[in-house]
């Protein structure tokens, strides 16, 4: 059962990371409820988010891996394409679910006093359905095109942690946003749109000339899908300057943090 705080004073740091700890059950809850009215949790919606994400690798193949003749090295450009793939439509899902999710647990807020974090964070749950069919996928081309696996995989839980920090913090900074402007869904969905162009999503990152690859260190999407690509491909080992993303992306997931507990108590009154 989770734990109710009193929305009234003030609740220190640590407090506050208890009572998001006490209120895991009902964003675990939340997550569950909108896993199941989706169509990704039976046969059918597993099938056609395979389908979708088979299309959509097929298009780019075609596009980059034949027409435009993308060089990718020895590794195969169906298999080299996936991850970022996969972990791309994680970040633009998180983008969809976080920018309305307080209008839409409107009624819930209005009733029930807890960490109100809790609805983005439910949202990154949900969103590891689909990361994880794609993952499963990619599994399956990367045997099917005899690619071997090696020791750098053993790198990828610190990498998914990395993913799971980054998605978190642009959930929590959407939603976020969403409270002050209702175009936020339509405004962030076109950022998505564009982003994908400037992100190393179906291209390395060896076409973009070095005048321009600031563009790619400051950008944490780019760097994590570079560093999956050496671990789960044996890529070569990316420039440490895509740190430099992840590290500002670790900053403002801690900001975000304390933003969401300062405005705590206000975020009803701002629906």
């Amino acid at each position: 059962m989770s734990k109710i705080i009193s929305p009234d004073g003030h609740i220190g740091t640590l407090d506050y990371l208890k009572s998001i700890c006490s209120a895991r059950h009902l964003a675990i809850a939340l997550a569950k409820g909108e896993i199941k009215n989706q169509s990704s949790m039976n046969i059918t919606g597993i099938f056609l988010n395979i389908i979708q994400s088979l299309i959509g690798l097929t298009v780019y193949w075609i596009v980059f891996g034949v027409a435009i003749g993308i060089d990718t090295g020895e590794i195969p450009y169906p298999v080299f394409v996936l991850p970022g793939i996969f972990i791309w439509h994680y970040f633009s899902a998180i983008t969809g679910y976080c920018s309305n999710c307080f209008i839409l647990n409107q009624n819930l807020i209005e009733k029930l006093y807890f960490p109100r974090i809790c609805i983005p964070l439910s949202k990154i749950l949900v969103g590891l359905v689909d990361f994880a069919i794609g993952f499963a996928l990619f599994i399956i081309l990367f045997i099917c095109f005899g690619q071997s696996f090696t020791l750098n995989w053993l790198a990828f839980p610190l990498i998914f942690i990395l993913i799971i920090i980054c998605v978190t913090t642009i959930g929590l900074c959407i939603s976020f946003v969403s409270l002050f402007s209702m175009d936020t869904a339509r405004i962030s969905a076109q950022l998505t749109n564009f982003l994908i162009f400037i992100t190393p999503v179906f291209y390395p990152e060896t076409i973009i000339p070095e005048n321009f690859k600031f563009i790619l260190y400051i950008n944490p999407v780019a760097g994590i899908i570079e560093y999956s690509r050496w671990s789960l491909l044996g890529a070569p080992l990316p420039d440490f300057k895509y740190l430099i993303g992840i590290a500002l992306t670790i900053c403002l997931a801690i900001s975000a943090f304390f933003i969401f507990k300062k405005y705590e108590k206000r975020i009803s009154d701002l629906l």
